[in-house]
């Protein structure tokens, strides 16, 4: 079966909403390096609404020496959960997710052949597949600043999770790799 991964960035004060405005000065050759090892083993992409609007604006126009991720997540297959968007075509390889059983599509999607389902962004996703079983494994690259408010990944329940693997870059970012009980 294949996993589920979602990676994101974090303030100490939790806060994952809008990293660009506040991660960027501890963003490193080390701290970036660790973000590209989350594509190594992935094949697709699974994308909330909001981050395919933002994404699908600017990886089509992208190259790989302005974003290291451009060309796999141009050539990829996208999966798109939205309850709004009727069409996701404007993106090459993309598909939307949606209707009463988003869950089973994804369990489905999960059962297929292939390597790592990558999630970037996409909080309200994040959130929902945690709460749901469906996300195995979650990176966070927490940030040595509090931002003071911004959205976080509480979302009213409990999740356990286990802490697989830590570390700690030269800039003070530390990377928490978490394992969660999938259903």
């Amino acid at each position: 079966m294949r996993k589920i991964v979602a990676g994101l960035f974090s303030s100490l004060d939790g806060v994952v909403e809008a990293p660009e405005t506040w991660s960027m000065p501890f963003s490193t050759a080390e701290t970036g390096g660790a973000v590209l090892r989350l594509f190594e083993d992935a094949d697709t992409a699974l994308l909330g609404r909001g981050t395919y609007e933002q994404w699908s604006a600017f990886f089509p126009y992208a190259t790989n020496e302005q974003v290291p991720t451009a060309e796999w997540m141009n050539s990829s297959p996208k999966y798109v959960v939205s309850s709004s968007l009727t069409s996701v075509e404007e993106w090459k390889n993309s598909r939307l997710v949606t209707g009463d059983d988003v869950d089973g599509q994804i369990r489905a999607l999960k059962e297929q052949p292939g390597g790592t389902i990558n999630v970037g962004g996409s909080i309200t996703l994040v959130q929902w597949l945690m709460r749901n079983g469906l996300l195995d494994e979650l990176y966070l690259q927490i940030n040595p600043i509090v931002v003071g408010s911004g959205r976080t990944l509480a979302d009213g329940d409990q999740i356990p999770m286990t802490l697989a693997s830590s570390r700690t870059f030269a800039n003070g970012v530390i990377e928490a790799h978490y394992t969660l009980r999938t259903r």
